[in-house]
């Protein structure tokens, strides 16, 4: 597995662990606790592979763009996990969206209720909104600090590997 697939990997376990956290968080802060978390939890925790695939997208452009990046010009492990998160909050909108929509379309079509689609997708955006402001408040920090490690091993061990010093921290 190569350098670049690792932190693509990584950043995508992290980024779902950190969904699921945040689910958790939510729950405790709220008063409710965990003993109704059942009731939530598959709409909560359905933005768990969203946060994953953007995160994903967003270390891979990311290793991308250091890869084009011209010889001259040094990355950081925070420069490069700075543009990482920046990227994945971005992306983890109009993904929770799709995922969201998707994995609704697919329960409604296979449970066969009665209406239509259009009105069991009507709560996927407003969903969606507030889960990317939940993941502002709750995941910047803790996504910033886990991308800051991966990416400053991710620039140590391709700098290993290929013994240049190309966007290399030091």
């Amino acid at each position: 597995m190569t350098p670049r697939s690792r932190l693509v990997a990584v950043s995508a376990c992290a980024a779902a662990a950190l969904a699921v956290f945040a689910y958790i968080a939510i729950g405790l802060v709220s008063g409710a606790g965990l003993a109704s978390w059942h009731q939530n939890a598959k709409a909560s925790l359905s933005f768990a592979p969203a946060a994953a695939m953007a995160a994903g997208l967003a270390a891979w452009w990311v290793v991308g763009w250091w890869q084009g990046a011209d010889a001259a010009r040094k990355w950081t492990p925070f420069g490069m996990a700075w543009r990482s998160v920046a990227l994945a909050f971005l992306l983890f909108p109009p993904l929770a969206t799709a995922w969201v929509a998707a994995v609704e379309s697919i329960a409604h079509v296979v449970s066969g209720a009665p209406g239509p689609l259009a009105v069991a997708l009507a709560w996927v955006p407003a969903l969606a909104v507030y889960a990317a402001l939940f993941g502002v408040m709750l995941g910047a920090m803790p996504a910033l600090c886990i991308s800051y490690f991966l990416c400053r091993w991710f620039l140590q061990q391709t700098r290993a590997a290929t013994g240049a010093q190309h966007g290399g921290a030091r």
